[in-house]
């Protein structure tokens, strides 16, 4: 695939300037790409990873080329990921329907993705089990799981061999009845043919759920076992990533932030260790997804959110879309937080309310609200890259304000003109706040 941004055909201007163009021309990207994704969603989505690009591609600009017209060249960037996010589109969704497709002859081991996937069908069949008269389910299980012969079944249980093969026929009808109801298929009529039956099966549920683990005991493997995954994932310092996770979410990552991800066929669940991340959650009502920071915990069904680690170790959670509950231990601090509406968790539990834009730092601005200088310095150095200090004497000093995370070090420049401080630069580079 070609970078789409340092590409032979395409030579960017120096990428400070179109950095600087990104947040005034944010709103306008979006509506551009949603015209051509059909989705304001994926429209943001996109315009983050445009962002997310030209921060990462920050300082190599001498391998690009000579300078061109930023607008333009932003434009083309957010064109061309768009158009690489469309062609990913197209292909998972191929490859889904060919799996859906597949026979019973396909030998393959599924990924976590396969499982999720077919996690509904799984839960119908259970308890198309369950419901099966207790004969019936046991000569089900006795021959298909643990490949006891019919014979030997009804030697056991003091029946004839015609019971036991009319018990595993009926117990056959109503997995295969339960899904082709999953399916959205037609029940076989009464006089249909039974033949290929048991194939069908197979070809419904994927050759990995049936002829690798058994039929059964595949169903309550993958509900237990199969369908869980865990990886951990963290970002140096000015850098960031954004991931997609094996159930549709998306989640994006700011500098230096360090998190710890289990699903499984129940839950999914995130801790965040340091830093802010937010979260496009695919919706799930059987399966909440639940953030976790130490005690607090922020879970939802399907939205999208932020939630932020601040210096101070509070913790800010702000929604941009859906509900979202928050929790401290069992004490639950929000109900349903809404677009636009966000908390700032204290770590002794002590919340305020917010309002704002959800994880402004995926446009490339910070904000600050009367908070102490030195927690603000402490933030923007998850982006410098180079060591960003306050003195004790000025970091108590409150300031407030927006910053453009690519222009920070104009920012400090600024400072001296509003507070009481001056910028001290060291041999390597180093920013010093020191009182006047």
């Amino acid at each position: 695939m070609i970078n789409p941004v340092c590409s032979p055909a395409m030579r960017p201007p120096a990428l400070s300037l179109v950095l600087n163009e990104f947040p005034q021309r944010y709103e306008a990207i979006v509506r551009f790409l949603r015209r051509r994704l059909g989705s304001v969603e994926d429209a943001r989505e996109v315009a983050h990873e445009t962002w997310l690009r030209l921060a990462e591609q920050a300082g190599t600009e001498a391998s690009c080329g000579p300078a061109a017209d930023a607008r333009a060249y932003l434009y083309t960037v957010a064109a061309n990921l768009g158009q690489d996010r469309q062609r990913r589109a197209h292909w998972l969704q191929a490859h889904l329907q060919q799996g859906r497709e597949a026979g019973a002859g396909v030998d393959h081991t599924p990924d976590v993705a396969e499982g999720l996937m077919y996690r509904q069908a799984l839960s119908a069949l259970d308890a198309t089990l369950m419901a099966m008269p207790a004969r019936v389910r046991d000569v089900f299980v006795a021959h298909r799981i643990h490949g006891e012969a019919q014979a030997d079944i009804a030697l056991r249980l003091g029946v004839s061999l015609n019971t036991v093969e009319r018990d595993l026929m009926a117990a056959h009808d109503r997995v295969d009845t339960a899904l082709r109801h999953w399916r959205g298929e037609p029940r076989r009529g009464l006089g249909g043919p039974t033949q290929g039956r048991r194939k069908s099966l197979a070809s419904l549920l994927g050759a990995a759920a049936v002829g690798v683990l058994g039929l059964v005991g595949g169903w309550r493997y993958r509900q237990t076992q199969a369908l869980h995954w865990a990886a951990a994932l963290s970002t140096p310092q000015g850098q960031r990533l954004q991931q997609s996770l094996p159930d549709g979410s998306m989640l994006t990552l700011d500098a230096q932030t360090s998190v710890e991800m289990a699903f499984d066929a129940r839950r999914r669940t995130v801790r965040l260790l340091r830093g802010a991340a937010f979260f496009a959650v695919s919706t799930d009502a059987d399966r909440p997804f639940t953030v976790e920071v130490g005690a607090l915990s922020v879970t939802v069904l399907g939205t999208r959110f932020g939630v932020d680690i601040e210096p101070a170790g509070t913790v800010l959670v702000q929604v941009e879309s859906g509900r979202v509950r928050v929790a401290r231990s069992t004490q639950v601090l929000a109900a349903g937080l809404t677009a636009g509406q966000g908390l700032r968790v204290a770590s002794d539990g002590r919340s305020q309310a917010v309002i704002g834009p959800a994880s402004a730092w995926r446009q490339g601005r910070v904000h600050f609200d009367a908070v102490p200088l030195g927690e603000a310095v402490e933030r923007l150095a998850r982006y410098a890259r180079v060591d960003l200090r306050a003195d004790p004497r000025t970091a108590q000093l409150r300031v407030s304000g927006t910053v453009e995370i690519a222009r920070w070090d104009d920012w400090l420049q600024a400072l001296p003109a509003v507070l009481p401080v001056r910028v001290v630069r060291d041999s390597e580079g180093g920013v010093m706040l020191m009182a006047r």
